[in-house]
C-alpha cells in the first residue's frame, strides 16, 4: 500500500492558485460589460426587425442580413461574457479585441453622437480592456 501512495505522490500535478479577490472583481467587470453590449446589439436587432415587419426597411435583403449579423455577434458577445464570468483562458482575446474596435468608435462617436453615448461608448471599452487584462494570465 505505501508503494501505490508514493506512486501517487509522485504523480500529482500542481494546480494553479486560485484568483485573488480583485481578479475575480475584474474578471466579473469585464463580463458585465460585454454581456451589455450583447443586449444592446439584441435592442438593435429588434428595432431592425420591427422596421421590417412595419415595411420601412428600404431593402428587405439588406435589413434581413443586418439582423442575422447582429444576432451572430449577439451569440459571440454572449458566449464571451459567460466565458469572462467563469474565467475560461479563451475569452479574455475576444473581449480585448471586440472592445479594442469599440475604442476609434466611441471616438469617432464624438463628432457625430451625444456626448453622452459616444464618452459611455468609449469608457465601456477601455474599461473592458483593461479589466480583462487585470483578470491576470488564465491558463488551461
Amino acid at each position: 500500500m505505501n508503494l501505490t501512495l508514493t506512486r501517487l505522490a509522485c504523480c500529482v500535478v500542481s494546480t494553479p492558485a486560485s484568483p485573488t479577490p480583485r481578479q475575480t472583481t475584474f474578471g466579473r467587470v469585464a463580463a458585465a460589460i460585454v454581456g451589455a453590449e450583447a443586449l444592446a446589439i439584441t435592442g438593435f436587432a429588434v428595432f431592425y426587425l420591427l422596421e421590417l415587419l412595419q415595411g420601412q426597411g428600404s431593402d428587405p435583403v439588406v435589413v434581413i442580413m443586418s439582423i442575422v449579423t447582429m444576432l451572430v455577434f449577439v451569440v459571440g458577445l454572449g458566449y464571451v461574457a459567460y466565458g469572462l464570468w467563469t474565467r475560461h483562458p479563451r475569452a479574455q482575446a475576444p473581449a480585448i479585441a471586440a472592445n479594442g474596435l469599440l475604442v476609434p468608435l466611441g471616438i469617432a462617436m464624438f463628432q457625430f453622437a451625444p456626448t453622452l453615448v459616444a464618452a459611455a461608448v468609449l469608457v465601456g471599452a477601455v474599461t473592458t480592456i483593461v479589466a480583462t487584462i487585470g483578470m491576470g494570465r488564465l491558463d488551461d
